[in-house]
Order: C-alpha cells, then structure tokens, then sequence
C-alpha cells in the first residue's frame, strides 16, 4: 500500500469515527429536556474535515475555502492607484 493510500485512508478513518462520536452521542444525550441533535456539531465536523483535507494536502493549494483552504491567496497585489 503506498503512502497515498495510507493517507486517503487515515482521513476516511477520522472522518468516519468523528461521524460514529456525533450519533453516539446523539443517541445517548443524557438531557432529554435539551436534547442535542448532529446540527450542533456543524463547526467541529468541518474542523475535522479541515484537519483530514490538509492531512492529504498539506501544501493547502488543492483545497478550497469550504474544505479549510485559504479564502485570499495573496499572489501580487496591484498597487493603490
């Protein structure tokens, strides 16, 4: 198996296990009066997928801003006029 592959795998395995945590949890939310639902674990869940897309690459050009990419790539600004 190459390196790759090692690679696509372990962020699969991270994103899938993070996956398994939320409905864990979901389902065994001991406050049933406030109960939490997988909406509230929309800000982590993109961290996760941010940490996996930049374990595969690292350099960050690949990625867009919704995958945890850079939103403005400063390449040569045009000066003021």
């Amino acid at each position: 198996m190459s390196d790759q592959n090692d690679k696509e795998q372990f962020a699969a395995d991270l994103e899938q296990r993070f996956k398994d945590v939320m409905q864990w949890a979901v389902t065994t939310w001991p406050d049933s009066e406030h109960p939490v639902s997988l909406a509230d674990f929309g800000d982590v869940e993109k961290a996760v997928k941010a940490i996996s897309q930049r374990f595969l690459h690292p350099s960050g050009e690949a990625l867009s801003p919704s995958e945890g990419g850079a939103q403005f790539v400063d390449v040569s600004p045009a000066p003021w006029p």
